[in-house]
């Protein structure tokens, strides 16, 4: 019998997503920390998306309370396979609002870099060369994928909690609900 290997949170969507339900923290939290996530993920900040959450946390902690570890996770959805189909998107949006012209092609070759000096590069093109499309169809995209992302994962954990603690209570024991019930 093959021995099967411990599934990593990084390793896919759905682990991703068993990942963020599996947070400890409330509903709301978790779904905020993952539309806050979605959100920077969906922005040309590849590479220093991280440190956006960071400093958006830092700056919105005495108001603003998010699951810091779901909007982490969450930023992942743009990596290397994802990022110039996003990019392409964000800028098609933004084209239709102020225009552009640049093909698929060209954006492809603008995303390709080997070294830290080329990454530098690469985003100094994004926002030199196609900036303005891209950042405003980007504030766009990221926007309504944020709005869509909260109600989603906001009913996915209160419907698994509320499942979670039903079937706890129908074998007759006695234990406290998940965090954030």
């Amino acid at each position: 019998m093959a021995k099967s290997r411990p599934m990593r949170w990084w390793s896919g969507p759905r682990a991703i997503l068993r990942t963020v339900l599996m947070l400890d923290d409330t509903p709301h939290s978790i779904a905020l920390g993952t539309a806050i996530g979605m959100f920077i993920g969906m922005t040309p900040t590849v590479g220093i998306q991280m440190l956006l959450v960071m400093a958006f946390a830092f700056v919105t902690s005495r108001f603003l309370h998010f699951n810091r570890m779901a909007a982490l996770i969450t930023v992942y959805i743009s990596n290397p396979i994802t990022v110039l189909p996003i990019y392409w998107l964000d800028y098609q949006i933004g084209s239709m609002i102020v225009g552009g012209t640049l093909s698929y092609e060209t954006l492809a070759g603008i995303l390709e870099y080997n070294s830290i000096r080329e990454w530098w590069a690469t985003i100094v093109a994004l926002f030199v060369e196609i900036g303005v499309p891209l950042v405003i169809g980007s504030l766009i995209v990221a926007s309504i994928a944020s709005a869509i992302t909260y109600p989603i994962i906001w009913y996915l954990l209160s419907t698994m909690r509320r499942g979670y603690s039903k079937k706890r209570h129908s074998h007759g024991e006695r234990v406290a609900a998940p965090s954030g019930e």
